[in-house]
């Protein structure tokens, strides 16, 4: 939890400075006990009254002393009108807890278990709190001036371990209803998926649907929305959405992370990346509802919108324990699912520039309140969104014909030519970032396999959902070659230069990503000792690295030291490649001085 956000230069405006440090700390406090009390007590099945109730005092009695704290640094403060400006979201929370209990208490005669609903009430504004809490911490730690990269590792290691808690929670699986006592997921096991769902890979050794519950999926939804998006995303959208000015290194972490080479820019671009989200995922929801027809309305809705999210977040993640499998016929597979992925998988900087672009040329909005305060004046298509697009669509048809063609190739069972292009349409599409599959992936011929890890290896674009070098790294190496087999010295493209600092960028991330990628399908082969099946292996260890999802079938059958190993894999995909290029984005020293040159023998 953050500590006081109140920065010390306004401490003067308060007659008790000290008294008012001590009542933020103890509200820190309070809040620490109320959250261990709220997943003690959701998270655990078999729970006596008593301590239920003990845990539900506590909560109530942490809401209670907020409100006092509050009030009593209200009349404390000289300026009353900073003092509501500067904590106007603690306010919101206590007075929506405080006229809600008082509305219960008041109306209680025609309102049933009104102790009950209090309590819930408390743990929905204690929740909101934390979140508050949560995010100004980061937005703190932002501002601070570290390493981004080292933000970016260690927000992922943060929601790892709080994602492998509460899957550790035996409310978080299903339980077996004629045994006694109540059963908690093994550590690998929580850890391994909060791995999987917090780096959007989609890999499982447990079946999701059957194995974990309605909690645990929701645990599961949260992981990879977050882990999708990105932890400072959320803490740059509070910043901007509650009209916070954000200082300047908070500013530039968020512009690297963003890839927004506009500082002025970034508030717009995270309000457009939340507005495209929310806007997307509820719109794929809505598509897919009717994908399951035999399930209720409340199941449908949420196993609509569980899917609409991790397809956007090219999660890989689904409630059905055998992912799509022979559901591609149906056109919110083939349709609507690829849309999501490829939307998700274009990057937020690419999609906030394709709906300037839109809105500037072919909209009057103009003339109207700007939408997200977006520039009046036309904006162009960058270089970086067009090379996206150029080689996203290259690389969905490229990947479509190719599985088509290679799959003809030694059929072993007679497939309509129709049935065959849907697979390798949703596939050519999955395999770059996405983890779903509408066809068992083990019966693919080993051609399809080999041709799947090259799709899986360039992954999605810079500044997205997906894994994998990116489309842009693996544009600028094929554009770099051709350049130099045309004698040229510099790379050109759509009438502009790239720097060459790009292009050795580039080069250094996919010299990394071999080597992570060959040191892991190593450390596996070594560990299952099975020759027989080392195409799967570099299959599963390139899915875990380009942090895609998919699987051969072999991801429960590995032993506890692979299992390691694709968890490690899992987490350096998504973390290594931006914190990468986060790091060589940093200048280092400049000299005065070169060495003479000297030729060496490359061939």
């Amino acid at each position: 939890m953050a500590l006081s956000h109140l920065p010390s230069r306004f401490e003067y405006q308060t007659h008790h400075p000290r008294r008012c440090r001590v009542l933020r700390r103890i509200e820190i406090f309070a809040l620490i006990i109320a959250v261990i009390a709220l997943v003690i007590l959701h998270g655990l099945l078999k729970i006596t009254t008593i301590v239920h109730w003990e845990l539900g005092g506590t909560i109530v009695l942490a809401m209670l002393y907020f409100g006092f704290s509050l009030s009593l640094r209200y009349f404390w403060y000289i300026s009353k009108k900073e003092f509501i400006k500067r904590n106007l979201i603690y306010l919101l929370i206590s007075g929506i807890w405080l006229l809600t209990s008082l509305t219960i208490l008041i109306f209680h005669n025609l309102i049933p278990n009104q102790l009950e609903l209090i309590l819930d009430v408390s743990e929905f504004c204690i929740i909101l709190r934390s979140l508050y809490e949560t995010i100004i911490l980061i937005r703190r730690v932002s501002s601070r001036g570290w390493n981004p990269a080292l933000i970016v590792a260690a927000s992922f290691l943060i929601l790892i371990a709080i994602g492998t808690t509460l899957l550790m929670f035996p409310s978080a699986r299903v339980q077996d209803l004629t045994d006694k006592d109540s059963e908690t997921a093994p550590f690998l096991v929580a850890l391994f998926t909060s791995t999987s769902a917090s780096c959007v890979t989609g890999l499982t050794i447990v079946p999701t649907g059957s194995y974990w519950s309605r909690t645990g999926h929701t645990i599961i939804m949260f992981l990879f929305q977050i882990g999708g998006l990105g932890i400072l995303t959320f803490g740059a959208f509070f910043a901007a959405a509650f009209g916070r000015t954000m200082q300047i290194r908070e500013s530039v972490t968020f512009s690297e992370m963003l890839e927004s080479h506009q500082r002025g820019d970034v508030r717009r671009l995270v309000l457009a990346i939340l507005g495209i989200t929310i806007f997307t995922e509820l719109t794929g929801a809505f598509f897919l509802s009717g994908l399951w027809p035999e399930l209720p309305w409340g199941d449908r809705i949420y196993h609509s919108l569980f899917h609409s999210i991790s397809g956007y977040c090219n999660a890989g993640f689904s409630l059905m324990d055998d992912n799509l499998l022979n559901m591609g016929h149906h056109w919110q597979v083939w349709g609507v699912m690829p849309i999501l992925i490829i939307i998700g998988g274009l990057g937020f900087a690419v999609n906030y520039n394709f709906m300037l672009y839109g809105i500037t040329h072919f909209s009057n909005f103009s003339v109207r309140k700007p939408l997200f305060n977006h520039p009046t004046q036309k904006v162009r298509l960058t270089i970086s969104s067009r090379l996206v697009f150029i080689t996203t669509i290259f690389l969905l048809a490229g990947g479509t014909i190719g599985i088509y063609l290679l799959e003809s190739i030694h059929m072993q069972k007679e497939v309509s030519s129709g049935e065959l292009l849907n697979s390798a349409w949703f596939q050519s599409v999955s395999f770059r970032t996405a983890g779903f599959n509408t066809v068992d992936l083990g019966e693919l011929q080993p051609q399809s396999k080999l041709f799947a890890v090259l799709l899986m290896f360039i992954g999605a674009s810079p500044g997205s959902t997906g894994g994998g070098v990116k489309t842009v790294v693996f544009a600028l190496a094929i554009l770099s070659v051709w350049s130099l087999l045309k004698g040229r010295d510099r790379v050109e493209i759509m009438g502009r230069t790239i720097p060459s600092a790009l292009i050795n960028r580039s080069l250094t991330i996919i010299s990394l990503s071999i080597l992570v990628l060959m040191s892991s399908t190593l450390l596996v082969v070594l560990f299952e000792n099975r020759q027989d099946i080392f195409l799967n292996h570099l299959f599963e260890t390139t899915s875990a690295f380009a942090t895609v999802g998919v699987s051969t079938g072999i991801t429960a059958d590995l032993t506890t030291p692979s299992h390691w190993v694709i968890i490690f894999t899992m987490f350096i995909g998504r973390v290594g490649p931006l914190t990468a290029l986060i790091a060589l984005t940093n200048r280092g020293p400049s000299y005065r001085y070169s060495y003479p040159e000297e030729s060496v023998n490359l061939g």
